[in-house]
């Protein structure tokens, strides 16, 4: 018997987490109460999980001060990820508000003395880093006129902020502030169209391990800071060095780095010494790790771990040995064992370039059954090995239906230029390569290659309704959530990290030579050609894909008088309802109702 998909959803995530310098507090922000909220555990195990915070809205992330005995967490209050910082006591107590602003915020760190922290964000005009000083409330601008900072990073001696500054999303520079004279700044950048970011400080301050791609596969650079040495370190075919927030992190005691490795839509992670050879993969469990973190005196390695078969989890590796142990609960009402392990494939496409994907059979289902391809989001991101890319293949195959999941170009992980081909092209080589494998699909003995649908969100959500609207015989049914319709509204309604990503994506803005490609590659531009149903899915305080362009497409519809069918969240942004156990489990249950209806 397969396991209730309902049931599924009810499996707690782990959104985030973080741990002190001496690994005695560990927090992390899950929907164990059905709404993300912060909880803390001793790493000692010596307690079980603490819920310390309350209320309705949900916490998106959380970082504890250097000496763990506060915490600053984002809260969405709106819906719409403009989050509120809040500063608490980690064993709990009445938090203090820190911000009231209209800015979305990016990230933050600790200063490493615990009395100030330093916070990234964009407004609807300009990006902007600023300093918040604890101990009396004020805040002031770090640097004027701002970088668009995605991470920040102290040094460990608190002299200086280590960022990486956006010039667009396919060029980035590491550059670095003096906290105290923010006009002395140094920038590392290996070429005018490379990558430079995630930078990670080393113990004494004087180098930094960053992430570049001027090879045209990521790999690690280590920076003599204020010197000219600069040490890279290979990695082997087909791999890339994963680009995170806290990619790298340095052993204390030695000339080590520790950085996670993506081949294939898996990731493994390495220590690599500067002056020598990277070690074999450590002893974590097959799947995707993300944000490594190190003990002060390098004796112990945490990571956030999942694969499709497993739940997000917290997990520490005790350096040297192969001891490895959860720190969060792995304990679930359901029985996962009795989920299956997708399957890693590759087809050709279009232009006999070979795409990888991920691919589930049905279960418990009559052959045939029908197929669906599902399209991930990004397009600068890739469906790997982890419990968020399973939980879209597992829904569908639950239910009778077995779904393709692919690394459509463009996607991460596949080398720089296959990162590049939709630069200019959103709509066209990546749809074609969604095209493809559906015909893979087709050609699977279990399938009905006459009952072929797709689904997706954000970029996956235009990227179904572009199929839907032009190549409109493909698919007999498809799910388009919180999705781009309208390429120059979408433009106008931006704030200046999506607009940024739309002139990166399509070469410049909604004007002279390049509006026509807006135009052209805009689902609303060909709505008329729509054959099958389809079911959109929206929140309507989405700053990414906002709501009006995607009200008109479905009024259009309406006009139309062709079948659709909506789900619409008034107090949900891009992301925020797919958190909460309350809204996301009646729109599934929607979706896969309207997968049933219309794909058998």
């Amino acid at each position: 018997m397969s396991i209730n998909f309902i049931d599924l959803l009810k499996v707690p995530v782990i959104m985030d987490y973080d741990i002190d310098k001496n690994f005695k507090t560990l927090l992390f922000n899950s929907n164990i109460s059905g709404i993300p909220l912060i909880y803390t555990v001793p790493v000692d195990l010596s307690q079980k999980p603490k819920q310390i915070n309350s209320g309705k809205d949900p916490v998106m992330m959380a970082r504890i001060a250097p000496n763990g005995n506060n915490l600053i967490y984002f809260q969405d209050e709106a819906g719409n990820e403009i989050f509120q910082l809040y500063l608490l006591p980690t064993d709990g107590g009445t938090p203090k508000k820190l911000t009231d602003t209209d800015q979305r915020t990016f990230t933050l760190d600790w200063h490493p003395n615990g009395k100030e922290i330093a916070r990234s964000y964009v407004s609807m005009i300009a990006p902007g880093i600023e300093i918040i000083n604890l101990e009396t409330e004020d805040a002031h601008p770090l640097k004027e006129p701002s970088p668009l900072a995605v991470d920040l990073h102290y040094s460990p001696d608190g002299k200086w902020l280590a960022l990486t500054n956006m010039k667009g999303y396919t060029r980035s520079e590491v550059m670095i502030i003096n906290r105290n004279d923010p006009s002395d700044t140094i920038v590392y950048n290996i070429s005018n169209d490379s990558m430079e970011g995630s930078p990670a400080w080393s113990p004494d301050s004087k180098r930094l391990a960053y992430v570049s791609d001027a090879s045209g596969w990521r790999k690690v650079v280590i920076q003599e800071f204020q010197g000219e040495e600069q040490i890279i370190l290979d990695v082997e075919k087909d791999e890339e060095v994963l680009a995170d927030i806290e990619s790298s992190v340095w052993n204390p005691n030695s000339d080590i780095v520790y950085y996670l490795i993506s081949k294939h839509g898996r990731t493994t992670m390495h220590s690599h010494e500067i002056s020598g050879t990277r070690s074999p993969p450590l002893p974590f469990p097959q799947g995707s790790l993300i944000s490594p973190k190190i003990r002060k005196d390098g004796k112990f390695l945490t990571v956030l771990h999942s694969s499709m078969v497993s739940p997000l989890g917290v997990y520490i590796h005790k350096i040297g040995t192969n001891n490895i142990s959860p720190l969060t609960p792995r304990k679930f009402d359901i029985d996962l064992s009795r989920l299956k392990e997708p399957r890693s494939v590759w087809y050709e496409s279009f232009d006999k370039r070979k795409i990888h994907a991920w691919y589930m059979p049905a279960v418990d289902a009559k052959v045939p059954y029908p197929g669906a391809v599902h399209s991930h989001g990004g397009p600068w991101a890739q469906s790997n090995d982890s419990w968020s890319g399973g939980i879209n293949l597992h829904l569908a195959s639950l239910n009778g239906i077995g779904v393709i999941d692919p690394n459509y170009r463009g996607s991460t992980g596949y080398g720089k230029e296959f990162q590049l081909l939709d630069i200019r092209d959103p709509g066209g080589g990546d749809l074609e390569d969604i095209i493809h494998g559906a015909e893979w699909l087709k050609r699977q003995p279990e399938i009905d290659g006459n009952k072929i649908g797709i689904f997706g969100g954000s970029y996956g959500g235009f990227m179904t309704l572009i199929a839907l609207t032009k190549k409109p015989d493909v698919f007999i049914g498809g799910i388009s959530s919180v999705p781009v319709v309208d390429w120059v509204d979408d433009y106008k309604l931006a704030d200046a990290v999506f607009r940024l990503f739309n002139t990166t994506l399509f070469g410049g803005p909604p004007r002279g030579k390049y509006k026509e490609l807006y135009i052209d590659r805009s689902p609303i531009t060909h709505i008329s050609n729509i054959k099958a149903p389809v079911l959109i899915m929206a929140g309507k305080a989405d700053t990414r894909c906002p709501w009006p362009p995607i009200e008109k497409f479905i009024n259009k519809l309406k006009e139309m008088n062709h079948p659709h069918e909506v789900a619409i969240e008034e107090k949900a942004g891009h992301i925020s309802a797919s958190l909460n156990h309350s809204e996301i489990i009646p729109i599934v249950t929607q979706m896969i109702e309207f997968l049933k209806k219309t794909l058998k």
